[in-house]
């Protein structure tokens, strides 16, 4: 029979240890690679499925008649966070966004300083838009094509 001798143990404490870090290794690269499509999936950009074309641009610099495409979440304000930036004194930092849910457009205002409209009406809650609307903020106008 074999006599297990320090040596051996150590040895086979040695393999076995080898034999973890390697297992260690192979999980925290697989969790990787899993982490990096997931994130890579989620940062795809979101097809535009409408657009705003200015009717009036206020004081933004914009044209009258530019296209403004339309994201999933649209945000709209004066901040560089939002998604279109409308640098005018009217507009709130953050002033309204604009939802594309249950195949339609929703707009909801975000308690702005001088208020969102459609259609020349105040926007008090969540409202369903439809094609041609006009979104007023401040002397900006936008329509939804």
């Amino acid at each position: 029979m074999y006599e297990l001798t320090a040596e051996t143990i150590i040895f086979l404490l040695r393999v076995v240890l080898v034999g973890l870090l390697y297992l260690f290794l192979l999980v925290v690269v697989a969790a990787i690679r899993r982490d990096v499509g997931r994130a890579s999936a989620d940062q795809a950009p979101t097809p535009s499925v409408g657009r705003l074309t200015v009717v009036e641009p206020g004081t933004t610099g914009l044209q009258r008649g530019a296209a403004l495409a339309l994201q999933q979440v649209t945000r709209l304000g004066r901040s560089g966070r939002n998604t279109v930036v409308l640098d005018d004194s009217y507009v709130s930092s953050e002033h309204a966004v604009i939802v594309y849910r249950e195949g339609r457009w929703w707009l909801t205002d975000h308690d702005s300083t001088n208020g969102t409209f459609v259609n020349d009406q105040p926007v008090d809650e969540e409202v369903a838009l439809a094609s041609g609307d006009v979104i007023g903020i401040g002397a900006i106008r936008l329509r939804l094509a």
